[in-house]
């Protein structure tokens, strides 16, 4: 029988996926999983010193990032973050479009706060996964997209429900990150840097790969599925055509100071990462008070609200089906402070209460504090969803959980 990583190796080197970094680390130190499979530029090998777009798994470090800040009494959870956030005083919701097309909007009713921020159910949303916020941008001559946009130019937009009614995935942790950086009358990268990366060693991660050249310097270089043209966010086609290399950039780089966004805009080394990723694990208290890592882990949408409905909604869609980071569909969902939540167990191992979110280019971190297992896949490959990729990790995924369990039945 082809062994796990036999198989691996055979989809990378006949293009079905692209080269993968592939981690795992469990609670009590007695299994760990370190692979590179594949290439990360033409003819050279991968290695676990390679790094990648991380894109909106920047997302959990935002959070951490965020609810440092609350810990620290520099806001609560449940503060109206319009009071920092000036931009934000006087929202809108964007109802549709008038008799002749123009956009029609309303007074915001209610205050947006850093936990609608966290949870996504601020009612903001990128403008990509919105018909009539890209009516919107269109009646403002503007063109779509965060990711060559100066932050303030990206995130103002209106919202599309009142905070708190329903849930979208979207801008909020892009929010969070310029709300820590006001709160703290610094850049993201200085606290981060400050405050998450060196608390734990993660050495090579940043928002600005001019000031850290090995992050540079091993940066994998990007795939395309097929080679499409379209933008990174365009739904995922089942072709079956294989990866090819991409000129497409996606980021700025170098990447200006005031453009730092929380939740799409670090670069960096999946090992680096893991540090962060094993510190929430092991609840240790270097990033966070074992009662705030608590909280992460609280179910934040309530049973019969909209917003969960609308949550569960988004993962049944068919257009997701079968797609990167996807779950079945009917899977119970929840979303805890800055990631989501599976509320059952999952048919590949993950327990119920695993925090787990992915990233544009199809990465995908877990933290299953019950089984106590950390995991997390990256590549760099566009469009984000690819159907192989998410085979892939599934399968990644079943082998770290059934070689875990077998490492501790010899225990």
């Amino acid at each position: 029988m082809e062994s796990f990583e036999a198989k691996f190796e055979k989809a990378c080197n006949e293009g079905e996926i692209p080269g993968v970094v592939l981690l795992a680390y469990d609670k009590c130190g007695t299994f760990t999983y370190a692979k590179a499979f594949g290439e990360k530029k033409p003819g050279e090998k991968m290695d676990l010193e390679s790094t990648f777009i991380f894109a909106s798994c920047t997302k959990l470090m935002t959070s951490i990032a965020a609810l440092q800040c609350v810990e620290r009494g520099l806001i609560s959870l449940d503060d109206d973050v319009s009071k920092v956030l000036t931009d934000l005083k006087d929202l809108e919701i964007l109802t549709g479009a008038d008799e002749n097309g123009a956009p029609t909007l309303k007074p915001c009713e209610i205050k947006v706060t850093l936990r609608h921020l966290l949870t996504h159910t601020s009612g903001f949303t990128y403008d990509g996964m919105s018909p009539s916020l890209m009516k919107w941008r269109k009646s403002k001559g503007q063109a779509l997209g965060t990711y060559k946009k100066s932050r303030s130019e990206a995130l103002k937009l209106p919202v599309l429900f009142e905070p708190g009614s329903s849930w979208m995935y979207g801008l909020g942790l892009d929010h969070a990150g310029a709300l820590v950086s006001k709160l703290t009358s610094t850049n993201l990268e200085v606290y981060m840097q400050n405050n998450v990366w060196d608390v734990v060693g993660a050495n090579d991660i940043t928002f600005h790969m001019e000031l850290k050249p090995k992050v540079r310097e091993n940066l994998v270089k990007l795939r395309a599925r097929g080679g499409v043209s379209k933008p990174a966010s365009s739904l995922p086609e089942d072709t079956g055509k294989p990866v090819v290399w991409s000129d497409a950039i996606l980021f700025d780089d170098p990447n200006p100071i005031d453009n730092e966004m929380g939740g799409q805009g670090c670069w960096g080394k999946p090992s680096s990462y893991m540090k962060i990723l094993k510190s929430i694990l092991d609840n240790d208290g270097k990033l966070l008070k074992p009662e705030t890592v608590e909280l992460m882990f609280t179910p934040q949408l309530a049973p019969a609200s909209n917003a969960k409905k609308a949550l569960q909604k988004f993962n049944d869609d068919n257009i997701w089906t079968g797609t990167f980071a996807s779950h079945e569909a009917g899977t119970p969902l929840n979303y805890g402070l800055g990631s989501g939540l599976v509320e059952v167990n999952e048919a590949t191992g993950r327990k119920k209460g695993t925090l787990s979110w992915s990233g544009l280019t199809n990465l995908l971190w877990t933290i299953d504090r019950e089984t106590g297992l950390a995991l997390f896949y990256a590549s760099n490959l566009i469009p984000f969803g690819d159907h192989a990729s998410h085979w892939y990790q599934q399968l990644f995924e079943k082998e770290m959980y059934d070689r875990f369990a077998k490492s501790n039945s010899k225990l």
